[in-house]
């Protein structure tokens, strides 16, 4: 039937939408490019962000922590300074805790050199694992630098540093006539530090901050890779640019305007700055550029407009940081701690499911605060979701049942008119229309579910909490990865075709049944291979569910679709009545068969083909004359 295959292409576009969007969202990492970028002779390639020298940009990054000539008082603003390049000394490293994770302190650049997650309560218990390892000298998280300035600062200048308090370190250098304090605070909500900058000069200035994160997968002994590299992040005006290391070895990127946090994030990881708002139009370049020849590696810098200082005057500033799982709730949280949109939480992009994603993940982490298992609370939220389309379920399968029960007489229509599928499709949409039968009925919990499943798999693809999270120890032991053994895909296989042979047969067409029973299992169990083992899950709970419920909807056999009754038969049964009490008790009793009968054609014959009084009404039984005798001769068999 004609509407019938509209709807098995509706579900095969949405299927094959899924598929294609998980290949969007992740696609296969890039090569960097063999050929190097063409030049303008004399210039160094931009491959590398200007901060590491204080000046122009260089491919290699260089040290420069040497003194530079301060400006007269009162005279005019000295020209850029060249840096000075010197030795590194000696790294120093200071230790903060949280309850949540360790961060280390290095005395080059003043910067956070290494993330040690501690304890993670969505992970049930002890998790102990880096999240992020300086991948070089002075590449730490929250570098400081001036480029372009009077006292030029670079990234691996070497730092003074001391722990005021178990929360609070504090960071100073001076170079030529610029005196800067550095000082981090670990704030008691999970995963955020406080980084607050106070720059002051001697004589009259120009003074351009940069502040600088770095994108990198740790690489340690003992610890599983990570699947995912991080890429630079920049939130311009709420809308999360992200730019991939593999783009940006081809060409840096670079944005300018109101930037709430820059930072590196993959989709279950985030490390982030979000300046503070100073209350005027603030105007920032948000820079993202490979770092040097480290593979797999971004630099994002963040450079705020220049400012002009006079001698004695004091730059501020303020960030607040987030260093840890994209945790949505603790993303939006953020906002409250720092009193000013940081934009965080935007790095979790649901798209165009949102307003599904976000219930559905607060009443995912409900039902794991009960049960402590991500895949048992997977499978209770299925058994909800489920629950929540019952009513929509139960009228489709109604509906199915009883457009199975027209079968014969969709065949007989078939056979009667051939190739004339247009009126055939009229003939059929009048069948309906006479039993009450819609078939569009079946289209509605599909239609409900799909958004749900779409909804899901954005949640499962872009959810912190599901990352590492394990559901069956040595099989599934990370939700957002695939099942390693492909146990799942093949069950879902062997259980969606067994659900497709369960349905009711409601068209003859042998292409749109083999599409169903063959190609709808196939498709789902070859899309399993590469869905996240928490989707995986949930699709196979919800075919299990599925199964359940046609069997208890079989238990009540195959119900006719009501009987049409026709305005002349209705009339025909009033002059029966008006016969003999024994007569109208027979021909009453014949006539309700008849009735109960016409839904159906005994053998796929044609309902105007019978003799028997069990045959379908033909068109002149119709006739009052006729029904007269009729009457007529079964009373002269009698007697």
């Amino acid at each position: 039937m004609e509407d019938q295959g509209k709807r098995i292409v509706l579900f095969v576009v949405i299927a094959a939408a899924i598929f294609i969007g998980w290949q969007a969202l992740f696609p296969a990492p890039k090569s960097p490019p063999k050929k190097p970028l063409a030049t303008t002779p004399g210039q160094t390639p931009s491959l590398a962000s200007p901060t590491w020298t204080g000046g122009a940009g260089s491919a290699t990054p260089t040290p420069a922590v040497g003194p530079t000539t301060p400006a007269p008082a009162g005279g005019p603003t000295p020209a850029i300074a060249p840096a000075v390049e010197a030795p590194l000394p000696d790294e120093q490293t200071i230790e903060l805790s949280t309850a949540r994770f360790r961060l280390t302190f290095s005395n080059i650049g003043g910067t956070i050199a290494r993330v040690h997650r501690l304890v993670d309560p969505t992970k049930s218990g002890l998790v102990d694992d880096d999240l992020f390892v300086a991948p070089m000298v002075g590449a730490g998280l929250a570098a400081t630098s001036f480029i372009n300035s009077t006292y030029p600062l670079s990234l691996r200048t070497a730092w003074n540093g001391e722990k005021v308090s178990e929360t609070k370190v504090r960071y100073t250098t001076v170079v030529g006539g610029l005196s800067v304090v550095k000082e981090f605070e670990l704030l008691p909500d999970d995963w955020m530090v406080r980084v607050t900058l106070d720059a002051t000069v001697t004589g009259a200035a120009n003074q351009q901050l940069a502040m600088s994160m770095f994108g990198h997968a740790p690489v340690v002994e003992g610890q599983e890779k990570w699947g995912k590299r991080p890429w630079g992040k920049c939130d311009m005006s709420g809308s999360v640019k992200s730019v991939s290391p593999g783009k940006v070895a081809v060409t840096p990127f670079v944005r300018q305007g109101q930037v709430r946090f820059f930072g590196a994030a993959t989709p279950f990881f985030l490390f982030g700055l979000a300046p503070k708002p100073t209350g005027g139009a603030d105007s920032y370049t948000c820079t993202v550029s490979p770092l040097g020849t480290i593979p797999n590696a971004v630099q994002i810098d963040l450079t705020y407009a220049m400012a002009q200082l006079a001698a004695g005057d004091t730059l501020h500033r303020e960030l607040i940081g987030y260093l840890g799982p994209s945790y949505f709730d603790r993303l939006e949280h953020a906002d409250k701690v720092a009193q000013w949109k940081t934009g965080f939480a935007d790095t979790v992009d649901f798209g165009w499911f949102s307003v599904i994603s976000k219930p559905m993940l607060w009443l995912l982490r409900s039902i794991f605060g009960f049960v402590g298992n991500w895949g048992i609370a997977i499978i209770l939220l299925t058994v909800l979701v489920k629950l929540a389309t019952l009513y929509w379920t139960n009228k489709s399968m109604k509906s199915m049942k009883a457009m199975a029960a027209l079968k014969p007489e969709m065949e007989a229509l078939q056979k009667k008119y051939g190739e004339d599928k247009q009126k055939i499709q009229q003939e059929q949409m009048a069948l309906f229309k006479r039993h009450g039968v819609n078939p569009l009925a079946g289209c509605l919990p599909m239609l409900l579910q799909m958004p749900i499943w779409m909804g899901l798999y954005r949640m499962l693809s872009n959810a912190g909490e599901l990352h590492q999270a394990v559901f069956i120890p040595g099989w599934l032991s990370d939700l957002t990865q695939r099942d390693p053994y492909y146990i799942l895909p093949v069950a879902l296989t062997g259980l969606m075709f067994l659900q497709s042979k369960m349905q009711p047969a409601t068209t003859t067409d042998s292409a749109q049944q083999k599409m169903m029973m063959y190609g709808m299992p196939l498709m789902f169990g070859g899309m399993g291979l590469f869905f996240p083992a928490g989707l995986t899950v949930y699709i196979t709970t919800n075919t299990l569910l599925g199964i359940a419920h046609t069997l208890y909807m079989k238990r009540g056999g195959t119900p006719a679709p009501v009987p049409a009754v026709a305005a002349d038969d209705k009339a025909s049964g009033d002059k029966a009545s008006s016969g003999k009490a024994s007569s109208g008790k027979a021909s009453g009793g014949k006539a309700s068969v008849i009735d109960a009968e016409s839904t159906e054609v005994a053998d796929g014959e044609d309902a105007d083909d019978g003799d028997s009084d069990d045959a379908a009404p033909s068109a002149d039984k119709k006739s009052p004359r006729h029904g007269q005798a009729r009457r007529g001769q079964r009373k002269g068999k009698r007697r």
